[in-house]
């Protein structure tokens, strides 16, 4: 007698916030368990009707080939799939090779993509290293950039027992100025027991902050003088026990008079980060930065501080 189909997970778009995370996460751990899941309404809170963009369907349909998958619905604006893996990660050949390459269009988010796939890649049971090169945005509008990956979520990771991811930026890719495609690559190390207990609640008093800009070569000077000033006169509000701490600022240019981006990460004493960040999405007109750049140092530092406020460790 046959053995009986599992019968697919059903998961609400709308869950929580409604948008893509829902829908990256249960795709990973359904090509990783072999368990099928089927999602309805996704990204039913997001504006313009939600649905599949366009990197959702290229991390899905890459999950799909890697666990010998069974998809319905797999198109753009979709609002729902039905994923139903047949085979372990262990038997992809890419993973076997020890060399994935993902390929986007447009300038769909790169870290986006990372977060759906890294599971199935960290759990796939492969021996060696995994380079995984993607190509897509890495400065994306409400997406987490290639620097909060570097600087914030690959250290996180590392924290809580992962061993440890290197990535190398190639090229920026851009979705804001004249859109473009960049790419960048990861160097993954497969888990090889399970993943420890971890413990995050011992934050410790905040003892740095690194500042990275990307913006036209022309605004430095004048980022670096707001940013100046706004550690001059927030700073018991950042260090409030802290007696020496460090403030280190980084700028990249953007080659584009439309793009500016500003990340802040704060470290703890214990080693934990936290970061905010803006990839400004207003208006941008010509001699107008003097405008623009303390408005972006406002937000970011708002931002960062609101989040120190709450105690947390990531």
């Amino acid at each position: 007698m046959a053995a009986s189909k599992p019968e697919a997970i059903h998961l609400e778009g709308t869950t929580l916030e409604g948008g893509g995370q829902l829908l990256r996460i249960a795709l990973g751990l359904s090509g990783i368990t072999t368990k099928p899941v089927h999602i309805t309404n996704i990204r039913g809170k997001r504006s313009g009707g939600g649905g599949l963009k366009a990197q959702h369907l290229t991390s899905m349909l890459w999950l799909g080939q890697a666990s010998n998958a069974r998809i319905s619905g797999a198109g753009l604006k979709s609002k729902e799939i039905t994923f139903t893996p047949h085979s372990l990660p262990s038997t992809h050949p890419d993973i076997l090779a020890g060399h994935v390459l993902i390929s986007q269009s447009t300038p769909g988010s790169i870290a986006l993509v990372l977060q759906a796939i890294l599971p199935f890649l960290l759990f796939s049971g492969a021996q060696n290293p995994i380079q995984l090169r993607i190509t897509g945005g890495t400065n994306v509008s409400n997406s987490p950039s290639i620097d909060y990956v570097e600087q914030v979520l690959l250290p996180m990771l590392s924290l809580v027992g992962i061993p440890s991811i290197s990535s190398t930026l190639h090229s920026r890719g851009w979705s804001t100025g004249r859109t473009c495609l960049g790419s960048a690559t990861f160097s993954i190390t497969p888990l090889t027991t399970a993943l420890p207990a971890f413990n995050l609640t011992d934050r410790g008093p905040i003892t740095s902050v690194h500042a990275t800009i990307v913006a036209p070569l022309e605004t430095e000077h004048e980022f670096r003088d707001n940013l100046d000033l706004m550690f001059e006169k927030r700073h018991s509000r950042f260090f409030p026990d802290t007696s020496n701490p460090q403030i280190d600022v980084t700028f990249h240019p953007s080659h584009h008079e439309k793009r500016y981006y500003l990340l802040l990460v704060a470290t703890s004493s214990t080693g934990k980060v936290l970061g905010r960040d803006w990839l400004y999405d207003g208006s941008v007109r010509a001699g107008k930065s003097t405008q623009i750049i303390p408005n972006i140092v406002r937000k970011v530092s708002d931002d960062l501080l609101t989040e120190l406020a709450h105690g947390g460790c990531e």
